[in-house]
């Protein structure tokens, strides 16, 4: 039968996610109000999150700064800290001299009581594509590593994965002040299921028997399965950095110049992020399925090989990322 030239191209496209509730300003009041009165009870553990939410519903200065306060109260220094630097920036450009500077001198008083951590990863594991390092299950960029960062006191979780490695986690306590720690990501070890398929010299050179199959294809799989963890990676960040952009621009968080307030700032800031590691994930995601495609062809008896060509390339564009597989057959 004369060989058929398949031409087969698969991407994926990110789906626009589902713009954020809009704030309901009667429920952030009656939440400020209640946060106010566990506040003044001395109950932090209840008022910090009912002004918190307050917050997201309504981002008013004032409430900001009373999340600020129980935060302190709370012993949550470093969150107290961050909320300060923001009451301190909104009320600059909202020309609150007085409430600016009351929040700059909680801010220097509360600096030299502030525990930190740094998070270091070996070079080996940081050259990894798709690798992903979180602290309490949110990511950490690249950018953070090896910088030593304010931290609330309390039990915390550093883990990191990529795409064929074993999940690595590391539990640690941070003192309630001037505490300050360091943490090392490790080389992360390879998946068992990849290194028990790794062949052998005699499997390579194809004098294994037949009745144990051909090792590559094992491998292939296995690679392929990576690669597509990795796409999935990608798809998932590649959601939540549309997702954390379009809250930016949300009540006036950024506006048409690009130029926003702290929390619009920061949200832009944790898409980038996401986006940088919904890009790392496709692209290893699509080298990972290539090389798995290659690898199980290869594994293939040499009669079966000698009719079958296949070639896999990773496709990376401006609004999508897939993979090309292209053979005949």
């Amino acid at each position: 039968m004369r060989q058929i030239p398949i031409v087969a191209l698969f991407v994926l496209s990110v789906i626009s996610a589902r713009p954020a509730r809009a704030g309901d300003v009667a429920e952030a009041e009656a939440l400020f109000r209640e946060g106010r009165a566990k506040m003044d009870a001395g109950d932090y553990a209840a008022a910090c999150p009912k002004l918190a939410e307050s917050f997201e519903q309504d981002p008013g200065t004032g409430t900001l700064l009373a999340l600020a306060m129980c935060r302190e109260r709370a012993g949550q220094l470093a969150s107290a800290w961050a909320s300060y630097g923001q009451v301190a920036s909104r009320s600059k450009r909202e020309g609150r001299a007085d409430r600016e500077q009351a929040a700059r001198e909680a801010m220097q008083a509360l600096e030299p009581r502030l525990s930190h951590l740094t998070i270091t990863v070996d070079r080996t594991t940081s050259a990894l594509a798709g690798l992903v390092v979180k602290r309490d299950g949110a990511p950490v960029g690249s950018g953070a590593w090896g910088a030593a960062l304010p931290i609330d006191p309390g039990e915390h979780v550093i883990e990191a994965s990529a795409p064929g490695k074993q999940p690595w986690s590391k539990k640690l306590s941070i003192g309630a002040e001037r505490d300050t720690q360091n943490i090392e990501v490790p080389e992360l070890v390879p998946e068992p299921a990849a290194a028990s398929a790794l062949p052998t010299a005699a499997d390579a050179s194809g004098s294994a028997p037949a009745s144990k199959g051909p090792p590559l294809r094992t491998l292939g799989l296995a690679v392929g399965g990576a690669g597509v963890v990795g796409l999935g990676l990608g798809v998932g960040f590649g959601l939540r950095a549309q997702a954390l952009n379009a809250q930016s621009n949300e009540n006036g968080h950024c506006n048409a110049q690009n130029q926003c307030d702290a929390v619009g700032g920061q949200k832009r800031d944790d898409a980038k992020s996401a986006a940088t590691i919904a890009t790392a994930g496709f692209i290893a995601g699509g080298v990972l399925a290539a090389a798995g495609v290659t690898l199980f062809v290869l594994g293939t008896h040499r009669r079966e090989r000698a009719a079958t060509v296949v070639e896999a390339t990773p496709v990376v564009g401006q609004n999508d990322v897939g993979l090309l597989v292209r053979g005949c057959f």
